[in-house]
This record gives structure tokens, C-alpha cells and sequence, in this order.
């Protein structure tokens, strides 16, 4: 995947300010519906706010040129097999940000972000089958349907979603 050299991002830590803009794009369900779980906002603003769960990393994406916030990602670290993998539930950019590299690049820094700082060595996002420019989006950074894992939440009685994984070097 080719990444452009002229966008500069930087991942923060949600504040107060920034939930406005949160709860602006969980309300764009028509666009976003797939990236924020079709929840609504009230629903989940306070894990993003204060999160209870030390494991939980949340991070607004922000355009260091234009001071503005494009993006929002949330996950999870967890511990498998004694390796931290990290998964990604929610991943959002904002519509006009969106096919400009912003993702990309926000990706590519969260995930060297969790290789430096815990050792992570997979990445899991679940992507809802339905969201093709998603799948796209997951297929075109390096991740791959995970069958066994996509397998396990078909027995749990989930069969939207496809699991998209990546092995960090």
C-alpha cells in the first residue's frame, strides 16, 4: 500500500472537546453506521471519556497541519497465548477525510505505537461483511480473513462480521 508523505497526523487521547465531533459522526449512520456499530452515541460516550478498562486505548486522529480531528480509533489490548494483540472495534475517519490517507497513516501509527510500547504482534479488526469499502480498506493495509476466528463467532451465532487480521513484524 503506497502511503503519501504529505499528511501529518497525530493520535490524542479523547478530551472533553472532542466528544462533539464523536457524537456528530455516530449520528451519520447512513455513512458511518458500520464503523460505529449502529450505537448510539449516549451508549457508549463514557468508555471514550473515562476509560474503566487500563487494556482500552482510544485516540482522536488529528491533522497536525489544520489542528482539526479527522478520525477516531478504538481498541483493545489483549493477552493471547502470553502475546499482546491488539483489536480494533471502532475505526472511523471522518467522510471528508476519507480515500486521502488518513487512515492509513493513523493506522500505520497506532500500530507502531503498540509493537513499540507493548510488544504487540497481531492486529484484529472485525469488519462487518456488509462494508465493502472497509474490507477494502483492511484488505489494501495487509490484513486477511482470519477463517478460524471468523468461524468461532459464526458458533457464537455472529455471521456479519469477517475478521481481519495482521501479524506485526
Amino acid at each position: 500500500m503506497t502511503i503519501k508523505s504529505d499528511i501529518d497526523i497525530e493520535l490524542r487521547v479523547p478530551v472533553i472537546r472532542d466528544m462533539a465531533i464523536l457524537e456528530k459522526w455516530y449520528g451519520m449512520q447512513d455513512c458511518l453506521g458500520h464503523a460505529t456499530g449502529f450505537k448510539k452515541f449516549s451508549d457508549v460516550m463514557q468508555k471514550f471519556k473515562e476509560p474503566v478498562d487500563p487494556s482500552m486505548l482510544n485516540f482522536m486522529i488529528y491533522n497536525i497541519k489544520t489542528k482539526i480531528p479527522v478520525g477516531f480509533i478504538n481498541g483493545y489490548l489483549r493477552d493471547v497465548n502470553r502475546h499482546s494483540v491488539l483489536w480494533i472495534s471502532i475505526f472511523i475517519i471522518d467522510p471528508d477525510y476519507q480515500n486521502m490517507g488518513y487512515g492509513t497513516h493513523a493506522l500505520y501509527k497506532l500500530l507502531d505505537f503498540v509493537q513499540s510500547k507493548y510488544g504487540t504482534v497481531a492486529c484484529i479488526a472485525a469488519v462487518s461483511t456488509e462494508n465493502k469499502r472497509g474490507l477494502s480498506f483492511w484488505e489494501k493495509a495487509g490484513f486477511s480473513h482470519d477463517p478460524e476466528l471468523e468461524q468461532s463467532l459464526h458458533l457464537l451465532g455472529t455471521s456479519e462480521a469477517a475478521i481481519m487480521k495482521k501479524i506485526l513484524k
